[in-house]
């Protein structure tokens, strides 16, 4: 099988996956064990002292062991930690580039970490107090704020401009990868920076006075706490507003420097989250991250290692919101490159799906290869490849297995999606952000990823600029929010179904049919307008609209949820049975709640066929094709004996927690 996939491949890589006694600094021996040339690698010097410390190459100068590896871990699977020095680094990044890959450096904005037993603070970050993000607790996070001032008024950003700029030139860079904690704040922007510096800044950037009854310069952690309740209780949305505008600011002169020296930037999404939880959330604005210039988006597409508790065991899955992410962030940047976050292991961090969950991964892979975006000149995919993190300490069986999962899910060409397309609009956004602060229903997104999730064949979103292009059953999560003209013009649609989603006490025109979780004006209904046939409302029992709590609690980091209105598990799974039986996508005929399936026609006009399995068992199952087959080709690893049609059925076996993917010949 070729392993060549119609992707590009990009790596995220310690110094410590190459070696520094080879001529080559192991550059070749890499790459006969990956099996491929990447077109892109970004070299993870992960404490921010690297930005600050550098002074030329004019003298030959050791690193310190957090430059060396991640957190300055002693060892990874291949060899200990080695002392790199300036002059070897500046060797790797030629070496590499002899090879015709794009060389970048990543940082983080963390500086703590503990080295043989120590604990280690880098030493530059640790004698700039006043650039340390604090929490409304008036606490040190441990990191540091990319949009902080010096004490004597600098911005910190200038300087970290003009070393971007003498670290590029010295080293040879093709650019600087912004990573966690310089591409978006670390925390979310409810917890921190209510600093008197950011703070600051924010009225002097928005035109906000603070009340007389709240310090400018605040002297205890009660002080703090109270000026960060007034700013976001109320003033919520200018607080969001004002990071928006600094990240673009930051990033605008950030990417001005690099491309005025040829050189690109990378930056990573805001901790996985879609446009309109990463406004909410970390006050990031993607659209203002394009306009400032970044070249390339690495995606957070973290579902798979969550999923298994990579986050120090915490418990949460991801995978379907981030499928949505993914597909809404493509919608939203039609033009960015965006590539998927492969996660394979990080040693410093504790994961490792390659050897611990490998079916979780390769399902991933697939599936976020499998997502769509409709255009008018047809279907693009949402991805343009994957960016494996981290890439050391892989063996060449494990590089084959990616290799060929890669092909698999770039390989075909969609002529259609047999499932429903969404609806996305941008011109949404703002209305969804007031909306979520009044009422607290589900997101877009969030909708779409419940249904997924229990069912739904999702794996297409279509902008509203674009949504006359699509064919088939149209999905339309909270209609409420759109203006006036793309709402009468998704309900002229004449090309299949519309299923809108969204508020009950709205008004809209009468449905052909119509169900709600419940009586109440703030829980959701269902519309469903042109099915093409008679429908009947599903059993449902109602259930009550309760009022809104006092205090809804926003989550702490991106493990956890925003608070959203609860909603019936029986209504969303009554609408992810409704979009089944309105599009003509494969179904699960036996009793296998586990199966999840997605499928496309591609150009040949077989069907690929994805089929999930949620259960940690072997899960055995029937599919109704909804059409003859004469063939069933498989292109996943498993299974490894031939899956043999009986007219338009199927039957399959799925490993616990995988996927496999097949190609239907219909006769």
């Amino acid at each position: 099988m070729d392993t060549r996939p119609s992707c590009e491949r990009w790596m995220w890589i310690e110094l410590i996956g190459f070696d520094n006694r080879d001529p080559d600094y192991h550059v070749q021996a890499f790459l006969d064990n990956c099996g491929f040339v990447p077109e892109g690698l970004s070299l993870l010097i992960a404490t921010p002292d690297f930005l600050h410390t550098h002074a030329g190459l004019d003298r030959e100068v050791v690193f310190p062991p957090d430059y060396c590896s991640y957190g300055g871990k002693p060892y990874n699977a291949e060899r200990p930690r080695q002392a790199w020095t300036n002059l070897q680094l500046a060797g790797l990044v030629k070496a590499l580039q002899a090879h015709g890959i794009k060389v970048f450096f990543a940082t983080l904005n963390i500086y703590i970490s503990h080295i043989d037993g120590q604990l280690y603070r880098s030493p530059w970050c640790e004698q700039h107090p006043e650039l340390m993000e604090f929490t409304r607790d008036g606490v040190a996070a441990g990191c540091l704020n990319p949009l902080r001032r010096f004490s004597d008024g600098r911005y910190y950003e200038d300087e970290l401009v003009a070393q971007l700029q003498a670290i590029v030139t010295d080293y040879g860079f093709d650019g600087y990868h912004a990573a966690d904690g310089y591409s978006s704040p670390r925390q979310p922007i409810w917890m921190a920076d209510y600093s008197d510096d950011v703070i600051a800044q924010f009225t002097e950037l928005m035109g906000v006075a603070l009340p007389p009854t709240l310090a400018a310069k605040a002297l205890t952690p009660a002080e703090v706490r109270a000026r960060a309740d007034w700013v976001w209780n109320h003033h919520r949305p200018l607080w969001c507003r004002f990071y928006a505008r600094r990240f673009e600011i930051l990033f605008a002169k950030i990417c001005r420097a690099m491309h005025a020296l040829g050189r690109q930037v990378c930056y990573n999404s805001a901790w996985t989250r879609d446009p309109f939880e990463a406004y909410y959330r970390y006050g990031i604005d993607y659209r203002r991250m394009a306009r400032a210039g970044v070249d390339r988006f690495l995606v957070e597409t973290v579902g798979a290692g969550v999923s298994i508790g990579a986050e120090g065991g915490f418990r949460a899955d991801l995978r379907f919101e981030l499928n949505l992410m993914l597909a809404h962030l493509r919608a939203y940047l039609p033009q960015m490159p965006l590539h998927c976050l492969n996660g394979t292991g990080d040693t410093t961090e504790s994961w490792d799906l390659l050897n611990h969950a490998p079916v979780v991964s390769e399902r991933e892979i697939y599936t976020l290869g499998h997502l769509f975006v409709q255009t008018d000149t047809g279907l693009q995919r949402a991805s343009n490849g994957p960016f494996v993190c981290l890439a050391d300490g892989i063996t060449a069986p494990q590089w084959t297995w990616l290799r060929r999962n890669w092909v698999v899910a770039y390989e075909s060409r969609p002529r259609r999606v047999l499932g429903a397309t969404v609806l996305w609009s941008k011109a949404a956004l703002e209305p969804e952000f007031d909306d979520y602060l009044a009422c607290r229903l589900l997101s877009r997104q969030r909708i779409a990823a419940e249904l997924q999730a229990r069912g739904a064949p999702l794996q297409v979103v279509v902008p509203s600029r674009h949504f006359q292009a699509a064919r088939g059953c149209l999905l339309v999560p909270r209609p409420e929010l759109l203006p006036a003209e793309e709402l009468q013009a998704v309900l002229d649609y004449a090309h299949g179904p519309v299923v809108l989603i969204g508020r009950q006490g709205v008004d809209l025109p009468p449905a052909d049919l119509a169900f709600a979780e419940g009586p109440g004006p703030d829980q959701l209904a269902c519309r469903v307008y042109r099915p093409g046939r008679t429908l009947s409302a599903p059993p449902l029992e109602p259930i009550p609209q309760n009022p809104l709590p006092e205090v809804m609690p926003d989550p702490p980091n991106y493990l956890h949820g925003m608070y959203y209105r609860a909603v019936s598990g029986a209504f969303l799974e009554a609408c992810a049975r409704l979009l089944i039986d309105l599009t003509p996508t494969p179904r699960v005929v036996s009793d296998s709640p586990a199966l999840r399936l997605l499928a496309i026609e591609t150009e040949d006009g077989a069907i690929r066929l994805l089929v999930g399995n949620e259960d940690h068992i072997y899960v055995l199952g029937r599919i109704d094709l909804q059409r003859e087959a004469r063939e069933v080709r498989i292109a996943s690893h498993y299974p490894g004996r031939p899956v043999l049609p009986d007219g338009r059925l199927i039957h399959v076996q799925v490993p616990p927690r995988g996927m496999i993917v097949l190609d239907v010949v219909p006769t």
